[in-house]
């Protein structure tokens, strides 16, 4: 949790602090460009005024060190288990509660204590629960759940230097049906979403379009990984589930090609208690004992939930078959049982590691660094890019500025402009081309679509080309090799450019000049 003891988000979904404190400097090349275009205009606007306010809450988000993730998904998908995962501690209310159905940021403070913000404009503190986090119960929160806009949860510590991300965990995609405006602003204030399915289909698709479009197209492959999420559920419950977990998530990251950029499969309350907090050398002494039953015994009782819990002649009472199964599920506490009957010393320590490889979390945790950290300069710079222009171009049409006001505005949108041509940033106007060919409407084979993915969702120029990443101590690509990559793919996507397809030609342009813009780059001395 890295944010400061600035708010993540307004209810006017501007990401505007609650704190009057200057911006520190932003993090980032490209953001600290934008944050010159910011600071250059806002010396000649009227202070006050919707673009100076748009600008000054910019270069807050921009000064913030962390990027900010969604966790959305449909209705009881395991998403706020996964946000504990992704915390390391228990702090998003878990079930089908009124808690679950609100839009809940998540940052590090001095105290565990919520900020409940009110539809009426009102916020007030209260008291976390015991631990930190959020509570089942909705009244322990002051306000019903109609009257609340959304809660930030504080909790002590201060930033995490491992988890250099927000977390906004959203309601299930069923309560978006009717376009909940706060849940769709959370959306938009984010730079990156992690979509969640435990048992992906046909709807996912559609989920994932709606999305797209309700963020105004920012959500496609470039900023988006799917979570397979409870793959001990897939088939019959019983057996190793990761053969077919694999098998599932490339299936689905191949029909969502454009929409996601890959799924992971993660054993969801698995990572939460790995990574968690509450696992303790008790919790491992249960788990020995629960080592001592027959392997036969065990694994019947393991078939579901409720047989579990209603085994009457296992080694454990049912206070402790409550305990494991709430901290475990049924086949988490079977891959426990079995690290216990393999490792030399199961204690507490011994079985988290075991608990956390059997989980799967460690790959999407890779994923989330190499998709969102590596590139988080790029999606908060391109977020950014979008919100300022679009104060500028609607000052310029609502009202007649004055003159200096206008010209520091068209200023503002030519270096807008100008910035947008560098080549990560110019990947974000590749996004309609991914969401065009997740519907069908851009058809290409299979090489132009593995080169279309690459340029749209590369953090370097050499993952944009292909090509393998530079040694350590090497600032980049060979040049030449770089140039050549660059100019033979500029010229394969100018090919499909005389093609019929208009959506093929439009889109063909949009990587052909990309691919230009990174041959002059790694052709200029």
């Amino acid at each position: 949790m890295t944010v400061g003891p600035s708010s993540p988000s307004g209810p006017s979904g501007s990401g505007a602090p609650t704190g009057s404190a200057a911006p520190a400097e932003p993090v980032g090349e490209l953001c600290g460009r934008v944050d010159v275009l910011c600071r250059a205009a806002a010396a000649h606007l009227p202070p006050g005024g919707p673009v100076a306010a748009a600008l000054a809450a910019v270069r807050q988000r921009l000064a913030e060190p962390g990027v900010r993730i969604a966790v959305g998904g449909r209705m009881n998908a395991g998403k706020s288990t996964l946000v504990n995962a992704l915390l390391g501690r228990r702090l998003a209310a878990t079930g089908a509660t009124e808690c679950t159905t609100l839009v809940a940021w998540f940052r590090g403070g001095v105290q565990n204590r919520l900020e409940v913000r009110r539809t009426d404009g009102r916020r007030y503190h209260v008291p976390g629960r015991p631990g930190g986090g959020i509570p089942r119960d909705v009244t322990l929160l002051g306000s019903t759940r109609e009257e609340i806009e959304e809660i930030v949860v504080e909790t002590a510590g201060g930033r995490d230097p491992h988890r250099p991300w927000t977390l906004v965990d959203t309601p299930g995609m069923d309560t978006l049906s009717g376009l909940d405006g706060v849940a769709l602003r959370a959306l938009g204030a984010a730079d990156a979403l992690l979509y969640v399915m435990p048992h992906p289909g046909a709807g996912d698709a559609e989920a994932l379009e709606s999305l797209r479009r309700q963020a105004h197209d920012r959500m496609t492959a470039l900023n988006v990984v799917g979570v397979l999420s409870r793959i001990d559920e897939l088939g019959d419950g019983t057996g190793d589930p990761w053969p077919r977990a694999r098998r599932v998530a490339a299936t689905y990251t191949t029909r969502l090609t454009g929409l996601l950029s890959g799924v992971v499969p993660v054993a969801g309350l698995l990572a939460q208690t790995a990574l968690g907090e509450e696992f303790t050398e008790a919790d491992a002494a249960l788990l020995r004992r629960l080592a001592t039953a027959p392997r036969d015994d065990l694994g019947r009782a393991l078939y579901s939930p409720q047989e579990f819990l209603d085994w009457p002649d296992g080694p454990l009472d049912a206070a402790g078959r409550a305990r494991v199964l709430d901290l475990l599920g049924c086949y988490g506490t079977g891959a426990a049982v079995d690290a216990v009957r393999t490792l030399a010393d199961p204690g507490a320590r011994a079985l988290l590691t075991a608990l956390r490889t059997a989980s799967g979390v460690d790959a999407l945790l890779d994923e989330i660094r190499e998709r969102f950290v590596a590139a988080a300069d790029r999606l908060r710079a391109a977020a950014a890019l979008g919100l300022i222009d679009e104060a500028a171009r609607t000052a310029l049409a609502d009202g007649a500025p004055a003159p200096a006001a206008r010209r520091a505005l068209d200023e503002l949108r030519a270096g807008v402009a100008a910035l947008r041509r560098h080549p990560l940033l110019r990947q974000t106007e590749l996004a309609p081309a991914l969401a065009d060919f997740a519907a069908g409407r851009l058809r290409l084979s299979e090489p132009d679509t593995e080169s279309l993915l690459r340029l749209a969702t590369g953090a370097t120029t050499s993952a944009c080309l292909g090509l393998p990443e530079p040694s350590a101590g090497t600032t980049g690509p060979d040049p030449s090799r770089a140039a050549r990559t660059a100019a033979e793919a500029a010229a394969r996507w100018r090919e499909l450019e005389s093609g019929p397809s208009r959506v093929l030609r439009r889109h063909a342009r949009t990587a052909r000049e990309l691919c230009e813009e990174l041959y002059f780059r790694a052709a200029a001395p």
